[in-house]
């Protein structure tokens, strides 16, 4: 696989995922200057988290990211740093999670106890006081829901062969 092609296969995956939380295709450019979205190869460290809260300071802008686990590199593990009523968030582990009616999908805290984010339709992101469900047990098929939703939007828009920029910072990492 070339270089470009990573790079445009890397731009699918976080369009994919901007479609899934926006609700809607052909946002990526929009959720882009609304959310920043990171995607690596771990997890951030503290130093890392450090400079997140720092940027969503300074932006206002939520900041997700995205990694795969050594244990199960097939399901995105997908973290959150967010200013919400004058405090900043700090969410390692979410899950997304897609009602059956959903027209997006919720980033639920994997303690389910922490509530849920979602993005309204101008992509501003709020904190829903109670999660959607209350264990992993009952959120399950909503889960797969919505990373199958996930995986069926990126198929769809290469299919399509829909092009999506990548920020600079992207293209040179």
């Amino acid at each position: 696989m070339t270089d470009t092609e990573k790079q445009k296969r890397i731009a699918n995956y976080l369009a994919g995922f901007a479609h899934l939380l926006g609700g809607r295709p052909a946002r990526f450019t929009e959720f882009r200057n609304k959310v920043d979205i990171m995607l690596g190869g771990s997890a951030p460290h503290a130093l890392a988290l450090m400079h997140f809260s720092a940027q969503v300071q300074a932006t206002g802008r939520p900041l997700l990211w995205v990694h795969q686990s050594p244990e199960c590199p097939q399901i995105p593990q997908i973290g959150l740093v967010a200013q919400v009523d004058g405090r900043i968030h700090f969410v390692e582990n979410c899950m997304l999670w897609l009602g059956r009616e959903a027209d997006r999908a919720l980033l639920v805290p994997d303690g389910f106890n922490l509530g849920a984010y979602r993005l309204d339709d101008g992509l501003d992101l709020h904190h829903i006081a109670e999660a959607p469900v209350s264990a992993c047990d009952a959120a399950d098929q909503d889960m797969v829901r919505a990373y199958e939703s996930l995986i069926s939007i990126q198929a769809d828009q290469w299919e399509r062969g829909e092009v999506f920029d990548l920020p600079q910072l992207a293209k040179a990492a």
